[in-house]
């Protein structure tokens, strides 16, 4: 064993679990936080996809299909992308992000953008702005997950993609969770807009960044809102779709 290899296993026992999904044994790859076998076995979007909201459609060849949610409820912003299935393995990595502040996770996005077919493609070039938090939860969590995704997000796709965290929630509206889809609309609907000062002008693709797409109503009332004040592609990127 060399130097790195004694560190590794130093770290293993002072620290031990360290992959956030499988909690199994520290820094096993310098170029990986999680485990390279973790990462494969998260169910990636590629192939077909919905060609509103980005939902995998396994099986599915026709470029022109939609998802059933898209087919009751057309989003307002054009396109959407989600990297993984909100599944198993991917549901856990998100917990890990969004409820246990395991920012680090985020390393990974590289690697993230080698398995989600077309994302990298999707993104690149793009001015993306984070789906806000009201100021009551942002207070009380101490982070937004959303900003994190998109300043990772920004940080490996180069090519001049830059943030703006420009948008703001003006109601602290109560969690989605539970709510089905006509009462997540009504729920966040007027909730967003965009910050005093806020300037996007020069900006020709604006995507919306989030950790997870459900029903897509949060993104939709975002995407409204960017609309309203004269915006006109508006797209948007998560990591989960379920």
């Amino acid at each position: 064993m060399d130097w790195k290899d004694w560190g590794r296993a130093f770290l293993d026992l002072i620290y031990p679990g360290c992959c956030p999904i499988c909690k199994s044994s520290a820094w096993q790859t310098d170029a990986s936080y999680c485990c390279p076998a973790c990462l494969d076995a998260i169910h990636w979007i590629r192939g077909s996809k919905c060609r509103s909201c980005g939902l995998g459609m396994d099986g599915a060849s026709l470029g022109e299909l939609l998802c059933a949610n898209c087919r009751e409820f057309v989003p307002s912003f054009e396109s959407g992308r989600s990297m993984f299935h909100l599944d198993g393995v991917g549901r856990e990595l998100i917990h890990e992000i969004k409820y246990e502040g395991v920012k680090e996770v985020l390393q990974d996005m590289p690697k993230f953008l080698e398995r989600a077919e077309g994302f990298l493609e999707y993104v690149s070039g793009a001015l993306l702005i984070p789906v806000p938090l009201h100021s009551r939860s942002l207070s009380r969590r101490g982070f937004n997950q959303s900003v994190w995704i998109a300043e990772a997000l920004a940080k490996a796709a180069g090519n001049h993609t830059v943030t703006y965290d420009c948008l703001t929630r003006v109601r602290n509206t109560s969690s989605q969770t539970k709510l089905d889809r006509r009462q997540r609309r009504a729920n966040v609907k007027n909730a967003f807009a965009l910050k005093p000062g806020t300037c996007l002008d020069g900006f020709d693709r604006l995507i919306l960044v989030d950790d997870v797409l459900t029903t897509g109503a949060t993104l939709d009332a975002c995407a409204k809102a960017l609309i309203e004040s004269g915006c006109r592609e508006v797209g948007a990127a998560t990591l989960g779709h379920g």
